[in-house]
């Protein structure tokens, strides 16, 4: 372990420096020292250099970066506990108060360092002026890059600390658990009165609210406390949901943290905070969301909801948004165009997250929603073409149930019916190809499905049924969508819209389908407002004069109109081998490699999806031998001529 060559050099400067701050720093000289700096250099170096910073920083009369570099550098292999350790202590509070981002970055940094073991954040967590000056700073400071430097620092602190729940200790006596914490760092900022109360002071736009920030301040730490409740009740929804410090959440008329940022905090008549807010209320839906399966543990009203959407509907928060996207008269004019998009990304993240929550709603708000997508697809084709396609409604129509699209569509008011194929859109495909893949499957060691759990307006089985209903019924509607969705991906001056219409083949080869039920289960079926039709009744879409369907996507694809226009698609060569050498081959941002690559991977889960399923058809093994020769050849193609290759280039 070598002292750096140049390390004298720079202690003899600092001393000077600090015996003379008019002195200027040589830069050239520190920056040297920096890159000299490794794992193995003496820990003797990184302590003096760091106790001669801390030292000459509130002296320095020039930028202090070129020195919290140096620091940040050479106590890299420290850990909390080195740290510790220097003499004299590191004034983590003075690095804190400085008017300082360099200053500041270096004090985090030394800082968060505690965040990688749970006895060194039990030590932070005993020092309450410490903790209340690093939530001060990360609420006030004015540069974005502390903000988030302290953000990280506090919730590492919070996330060792975080008690690991007892049964998983039992299995695990070997490994060494990080987050085996005693939860003393969430005790210090949820119930220190002096650590709570900032949350709430320096959000606060009470006329009376501690601290001297300006409203736009204020503002942007309402962002941050909103940002940083979403990280905590993923983990700990009790603490920010119920009471903690009753005389504090009194005092800003509030009943808890969350209901203080939710309902209290934000004047909504601001219109970039009010997008921030819809945000916030759309982040608080993902936690604990049960999506199409039921957990084993309920901590909600029911198996359907959660404990977030149970405290935005509590508040009357959630049938507010849901109004806005109904009715919109219910918001301004001009507020209305910046709102539109975080109302209508909420309403997409409900329906998917929450889809037996959503289909027990009344009838006449469904069918508001239905209604609401139908008017806004009711568009000329020339906007479809080259105007804004309805994208946020487009989102919203891929998140619902399938099953309720099914219902709508026993009515003639299926939304999908609306979107086109031709002229060629990439909302429009991405939205179609969702839709038709089927719900994702889930992999939850603390859930069941919801199909075993008892009657259910949906579950993934309902979910795999009705997508493979609707692309049939779709398909019915259209007969020459595959012709438009291929000739789509051949358009290489619009990029964005081939690969879309290439992701959609691939959503339909891969998709999560089920078989329908006979038609004497159907007819002894329980009454369900969302009831699928029979295998039976289905079939009578089929173009084949047997009426059997495919019960898969990938099989879908090898049956008339798919197998007469997507497959001859599949197996042809980039459009282009001149194009794709001369103009892609090397660049992988170039339209003909993107375009190339992306079926390729079509053609390749096609060929995987078929020997997993098997099957037996007239053709099938020369279709099989075709896909498995292309598969091989890669995204290019076969490449058996010079002479094109010198074609390609031009020359």
């Amino acid at each position: 372990m070598a002292v750096p060559s140049c390390f004298e050099e720079v202690k003899a400067h600092l001393a000077q420096i600090q015996e003379d701050p008019s002195t200027p720093l040589d830069i050239t000289l520190i920056d040297k020292l920096t890159l000299q700096l490794v794992e193995t250099t003496p820990p003797i170096v990184a302590a003096t250099l760091l106790s001669q910073i801390s030292a000459l920083l509130p002296v320095l009369q020039e930028d202090p970066a070129p020195l919290t570099t140096l620091g940040t550098k050479a106590t890299a292999p420290f850990s909390f506990t080195d740290l510790r350790a220097i003499d004299p202590p590191i004034d983590f509070v003075a690095g804190f108060k400085t008017p300082s981002s360099p200053i500041n970055l270096l004090a985090l940094s030394l800082l968060g360092k505690a965040g990688q073991a749970s006895s060194d954040a039990a030590i932070v967590s005993g020092d309450s002026d410490l903790v209340v000056s690093l939530v001060e700073l990360w609420l006030s400071t004015s540069s974005a890059a502390v903000a988030q430097a302290a953000f990280d620092t506090l919730w590492a602190l919070l996330e060792v600390d975080l008690a690991s729940p007892l049964e998983k200790e039992e299995y695990d006596h070997t490994s060494q658990n990080i987050h085996a914490g005693q939860g003393l760092m969430w005790r210090r900022v949820f119930t220190d009165k002096d650590v709570y109360e900032l949350l709430f002071g320096l959000c606060s736009l009470r006329d009376d609210a501690p601290g001297d920030l300006s409203k736009r301040k204020r503002t942007v730490a309402q962002a941050r406390l909103m940002e940083f409740l979403t990280k905590a009740g993923g983990v700990r929804w009790d603490i920010i949901s119920q009471s903690q410090v009753p005389d504090i959440e009194a005092k800003y008329g509030s009943s808890s943290l969350l209901h203080f940022a939710a309902c209290q905090m934000v004047d909504r008549s601001d219109v970039l905070m009010h997008m921030t807010l819809l945000n916030f209320f759309r982040d608080l839906l993902e936690i604990d969301a049960p999506g199409l399966v039921a957990r084993s543990y309920v901590q909600s009203a029911s198996t359907f909801s959660s404990p977030a959407l149970d405290f935005l509907s509590s508040q009357k928060l959630h049938q507010r948004v849901l109004e806005y996207y109904l009715d919109e008269s219910k918001l301004d004019v001009v507020d209305a165009s910046f709102l539109a998009g975080p109302v209508m990304v909420y309403v997409a993240r409900y329906a998917e997250s929450y889809p037996n929550h959503l289909l027990q709603n009344p009838p006449p708000l469904l069918d508001g929603i239905i209604s609401r997508i139908n008017r806004a697809l009711a568009i000329p084709s020339v906007q479809w073409a080259h105007g804004e396609a309805p994208a946020g409604h487009l989102a919203i129509l891929a998140s619902l149930p399938r099953v309720l699209l099914v219902e709508a569509g026993k009515h003639g008011a299926n939304p999908i019916m609306k979107i086109p194929t031709t002229p060629p859109n990439e909302e429009a495909m991405h939205a179609l190809g969702k839709i038709f893949r089927g719900p994702l499957r889930t992999d939850m060691s603390d859930s069941m499905d919801l199909n075993t759990s008892g009657q259910t307006p949906t579950d993934w089985h309902h979910e795999a049924a009705a997508a493979r209903v609707l692309y049939f019924l779709y398909l019915n509607n259209r007969p020459t969508f595959w012709s438009n969705v291929v000739a789509a991906a051949d358009i290489m001056a619009m990029k964005d819209v081939a690969l879309a219409a290439i992701n959609f083949m691939k959503a339909v080869v891969i998709a999560n389908w089920q078989p329908l039920p006979p038609a004497s289960h159907v007819s002894n079926a329980s009454s369900s407002r969302y009831q699928l039709p029979a295998e039976e009744s289905l079939g009578q879409v089929s173009p084949a004069s047997s009426g059997l369907l495919p019960i898969s996507g990938a099989w879908a694809t090898l049956t008339p109109p798919a197998l007469t226009s997507l497959l001859p698609y599949l197996f042809k060569p980039p459009r282009s081998y001149a194009e794709f050498v001369g103009g892609g081959a090397g660049d992988s941002q170039h339209a003909v490699w993107k375009v190339a690559t992306a079926k390729h991977d079509v053609l390749v889960a096609l060929y995987n999806q078929l020997c997993e399923q098997g099957g037996q058809m007239e053709g099938f093994e020369d279709i099989m031998r075709t896909l498995r020769q292309r598969v091989n050849e890669g995204p290019w193609g076969p490449v058996t001529s010079g002479a094109n290759q010198v074609e390609a280039v031009g020359l």
